[in-house]
């Protein structure tokens, strides 16, 4: 069934390929691929793939383990670890060619920056932001420097609403000043080891086996020379790693408290992260549709943030439990696990526009058929 599904859709142009797995209890049930990750190889599963903003939870668990060892409060001020985010401004919009900008008001904390109510936002998703970065010099987050988030203003007063943005590039920036290390080194001895994630990293660990990114356009799939810096000056805690749907497995299985008896977190650690923290939300609207596609991975489904990814406030039509965390990447790569862990799944693939329709489908029929 998911062999024909993903057969299909690269045989309908949905995308040169992809790559699915999936796990019910800690066991994989499911590992398989159509079309090619470069034009000649076929995807497997441990074809590199950028992950793009799937980096978030990874970097989410490394701060819980802090909060877990008392080195951060998930309600406490971040004033001292962040002094630049306490000073930052709130952009209120603009007057003619005048930035409306004024102080933040609130304090900002941890459990803020990991559900996405701390004000922090995307160029991509904000024309207001877009504008001020643009006429400010101010780099994108691909461009992995730090300024990046430091210069940026907030859209929105901390925990007055909810959004998508650069939360997790500040929780990136919080953990390396905390444990004294870079982010990479940290998340490599306290994630990636414990784990057997061999293959993720700030960085290609291995270029032979890289899927090449390609973009959608009316002329049908175009390949898009596209790589983060080899050697960033800062690194992304929201979108900055590579790696493979095999690794990304035993991650999820981690999360749902199933991966060969490795724990990161306490599992009341992993219970409360789960709860929904922000406002309930169905769709985030685009600003710039030629980076995403208006963000709908779950049509109809009323959605929160956890502190780990989206989680669903209502069951879905491929029979999702209420409070399934799941979540996606820039470059059309998208993950769910059940908060019991009986089942979770991955689907890997290279493409931009993110939150391509077609794409989205596929995953939602994937999962259908695990859960049947």
């Amino acid at each position: 069934m998911i062999d024909s599904l993903l057969a299909k859709a690269v045989d309908n142009g949905v995308a040169a390929g992809f790559h699915a797995m999936a796990a019910h209890r800690g066991e994989i049930v499911y590992s398989g691929g159509a079309g090619t990750r470069d034009g000649a190889a076929p995807w497997t599963e441990d074809t590199i793939a950028w992950l793009a903003s799937m980096t978030k939870p990874i970097v989410a668990v490394a701060a819980l383990q802090l909060v877990e060892r008392g080195l951060i409060g998930l309600d406490t001020p971040t004033d001292d670890v962040l002094p630049e985010l306490a000073a930052a401004q709130v952009l209120e919009g603009y007057d003619g060619d005048v930035p409306r900008l004024r102080p933040v008001r609130t304090p900002v904390t941890l459990r803020m920056l990991l559900s996405h109510t701390a004000g922090a936002g995307y160029a991509f998703l904000s024309a207001d932001l877009a504008r001020y970065q643009r006429e400010n010099g101010i780099p994108t987050s691909l461009e992995c420097k730090r300024a990046s988030i430091v210069d940026s203003p907030l859209v929105y007063e901390p925990g007055t609403d909810t959004g998508y943005g650069t939360g997790l590039e500040w929780v990136g920036l919080a953990i390396a000043r905390l444990t004294g290390r870079d982010l990479a080194t940290h998340l490599r001895e306290a994630v990636f080891d414990p784990l057997g994630m061999t293959d993720t990293a700030f960085g290609v660990v291995d270029r032979s086996r890289l899927a090449t990114v390609r973009a959608k356009t009316p002329e049908g799939l175009v390949t898009v020379p596209f790589e983060l810096p080899a050697e960033p000056e800062f690194f992304s805690g929201g979108g900055g790693l590579y790696g493979t749907p095999r690794d990304y497995l035993k991650f999820l299985r981690m999360l749902g408290e199933t991966a060969d008896g490795v724990r990161l977190l306490a599992p009341s650690t992993l219970t409360a992260a789960r709860r929904s923290q922000s406002p309930v939300f169905g769709w985030l609207a685009s600003a710039n549709p030629a980076t995403s596609h208006d963000i709908d991975l779950l049509p109809g489904t009323p959605v929160s943030w956890s502190l780990l990814g989206m989680r669903n406030e209502e069951r879905t039509p491929q029979d999702r439990p209420i409070g399934t965390v799941a979540w996606a990447g820039g470059a059309n790569c998208y993950f769910w696990v059940d908060p019991d862990g009986a089942t979770a799944g991955v689907l890997f693939t290279q493409l931009v526009p993110f939150a391509d329709p077609e794409v989205i489908a596929l995953f939602a029929g994937i999962e259908q058929a695990v859960r049947a």
